[in-house]
């Protein structure tokens, strides 16, 4: 059977009692997500993402927050003409707009997590907020992945640290499952663990400097971001392409519930 990759990056902070961050105050969130692309499109898709950079004159790994703050390797963002910086994220854009990939992604609001008692609830289990999202946005990956008729190996940027913890959710899914409660989430018609298994090839932790894994990361700020800021330019360009999984599993209101971006703890 055919494969598909997940790319996986993450944005935000993973732990669930961290103090606000007051440069993001109203849209303060934690995701993980990133983009499915079939086997078969990675290297072109490689080989479009190095053309595309030696035509920015882009010399560092693409990284979104450095593009957007003009910082680090994109700092000479900022000694552009407003002409010439105009130009740059018009063909930036385009490209992510461009490249065969579906976005995929689970988006949490910290403070709504906090709100619901969820931080009291879990106690010391800091890693529950990442297990969530993690969680859930694979299990979206594989029913997309099962309605295209292909495997699934999932690919995440390496944070050494926290490497094994990422694998073990992994593994977990296959061999148990989803932990969510059955009859709440009856809804979201959840998998079991003999269909993580059936789909579920691999997972893998390669460095920021993968080329595909650095368009995740464009991919999952924007669907993150979008949703507190619904005119953030890279959101939008990507559901006019109808790059987002809302858009790929056909609109179906259902399909989306089950399928679509999930943003959870949010109020509305």
């Amino acid at each position: 059977m055919a494969e598909m990759t997940f790319y996986m990056d993450e944005t935000g902070n993973r732990q669930p009692d961290k103090n606000k961050d007051r440069s993001r105050e109203g849209r303060d969130w934690f995701a993980l997500g990133g983009f499915l692309i079939n086997r078969e499109d990675e290297e072109a898709t490689k080989w479009r993402r190095d053309e595309v950079a030696r035509e920015l004159g882009a010399r560092r790994p693409f990284h979104i927050t450095d593009m957007l703050a003009e910082t680090k390797g994109f700092s000479w963002l900022g000694r552009l003409t407003e002409r010439d910086r105009r130009a740059f994220w018009i063909a930036y854009q385009e490209f992510l707009c461009d490249i065969p990939v579906v976005g995929f992604a689970c988006v949490i609001d910290r403070p709504g997590y906090g709100a619901r008692g969820y931080i009291e609830k879990h106690g010391d289990q800091k890693w529950l907020l990442c297990r969530s999202a993690f969680d859930i946005a694979v299990e979206r990956a594989v029913k997309y992945a099962r309605l295209e008729r292909r495997k699934l190996r999932i690919v995440f940027e390496s944070d050494p640290p926290f490497d094994p913890i990422m694998k073990g959710y992994f593994a977990k899914l296959k061999e148990e499952g989803l932990e969510f409660d059955a009859g709440r989430s009856g809804k979201y018609q959840p998998l079991s663990a003999a269909d993580f298994r059936e789909t579920l090839t691999t997972v893998e932790a390669r460095p920021k400097s993968n080329r595909l894994l650095q368009l995740a990361d464009s991919y999952i700020y924007a669907i993150a971001r979008g949703r507190y800021e619904r005119k953030f330019s890279i959101w939008r360009d990507l559901c006019d392409h109808r790059k987002i999984a809302n858009f790929a599993v056909g609109g179906d209101a259902d399909k989306i519930r089950a399928m679509g971006i999930k943003y959870y703890c949010f109020d509305s």
